[in-house]
């Protein structure tokens, strides 16, 4: 199988070659009487690859694009790079020597970033690809139960009502961190949204053992009017909730678009450089990038139980999380307001819910 390219010119020469590009496509004039001020210098990166044979001289393909890697942020990338994403030096030689018809003359006649890829800006960056992905999850949650306040009102008669109110903290935290360090060289940062559900966006560095937190706590108060029937019982439960995740998330990185590796040898299609594209000669090379997410949120909720003649009820009762802190909850992130509602919701329920018990009545 053939790997070709199809260049772009408005102005191609009679019997156009496909894989022959014209001499001001890139690249700087020589000193007179070098090849390179003969015209000999094409450009393979801003092609379009095709699989199979090259198209017949009769080809009438002339679209025009012109790509340049300017990136002065991303690292450049070098052999060491290239043989950790699998491919080493002579297998690199290998492909651009079949691509150009076996005129190279060894791995000297290639330029990664120096020499003749230098010279003509055929430059080479590392890069993240894509989107960072979910792994997977393992999510943890466990609740328990306190009595806050009771009061026994079975063996009277007469109601009895009490103001009582009820203070705690919610807290929200969330870590992310680099597991595996790239294996090659890598200056870009990483956002996570909602990092382990926790309702925290975190953006990290792709240094190794980087390692980023966010928290949060607020202290919240409420204050309810406890009214008892005679002959009830009434129990104010607080409802402690913590839900705790561990998620692994992937980023891919490679090359950049337009990365370029620069070659030399006997002069082949009338050119005797060529810059070719890695990404289309290597197949996109790829490796990825591992990093972990922990959280950790602690949630108050609470509900009332009442006991009597007719059974047992439980109603929850709702906490505006706004009138319980208006000033600190405001500044809260959208996502953890969200969390500690779904988890109140969930723990308490948003009805009151009965347990009727049999009683001794006429027929």
């Amino acid at each position: 199988m053939t790997v070709s390219y199809i260049c772009s010119s408005s102005s191609f020469p009679d019997a156009f070659n496909p894989w022959q590009a014209p001499a001001s496509l890139h690249g700087k004039p020589g000193h007179k009487g070098s090849r390179k001020s003969q015209g000999h210098v094409a450009d393979m990166a801003s092609c379009t690859t095709l699989l199979g044979p090259p198209p017949s001289s009769s080809s009438t393909s002339s679209t025009v694009e012109r790509t340049t890697v300017t990136n002065m942020s991303s690292p450049k990338t070098t052999w060491e790079d290239l043989s950790r994403l699998g491919w080493p030096i002579n297998e690199v030689y290998k492909k651009a020597n079949a691509n150009r018809g076996g005129t190279m003359k060894g791995i000297g006649d290639l330029s990664l970033n120096s020499g003749i890829a230098a010279e003509y800006q055929w430059w080479s960056y590392n890069t993240t690809i894509g989107q960072p992905y979910i792994l997977g999850r393992r999510p943890n949650s466990i609740s328990r139960e306190e009595t806050a306040w009771s009061y026994d009102n079975t063996q009277n008669n007469r109601p009895f009502e009490q103001q009582w109110t009820e203070s705690w903290t919610n807290s929200s935290s969330a870590t992310l961190t680099v597991a595996n360090s790239a294996s090659i060289t890598l200056s870009n940062h990483v956002t996570i949204f909602n990092v382990a559900s926790s309702g925290f966006d975190i953006s990290i560095s792709t240094e190794s053992s980087s390692s980023e937190t966010k928290e949060t706590s607020y202290s919240l108060s409420s204050t309810w009017t406890m009214d008892v029937g005679p002959g009830e019982k009434l129990s104010l439960i607080r409802v402690i909730t913590t839900i705790s995740e561990t998620a692994e998330y992937g980023q891919d990185f490679g090359l950049e678009s337009g990365s370029r590796v620069g070659t030399k040898g006997d002069r082949y299609n009338g050119h005797y450089y060529w810059g070719m594209s890695l990404n289309n000669l290597l197949n996109n090379p790829r490796g990825r990038l591992n990093l972990q997410g922990s959280s950790k949120n602690v949630t108050y909720s609470f509900k009332l139980v009442r006991e009597g003649p007719k059974g047992r009820t439980s109603t929850p009762l709702p906490v505006d999380l706004y009138e319980a802190s208006a000033s600190q909850v405001a500044q809260a992130p959208v996502g953890v307001l969200a969390n500690w509602t779904k988890t109140a919701t969930e723990d308490v329920g948003s009805a009151p819910t009965e347990d009727m018990v049999p009683g001794i009545g006429e027929l």
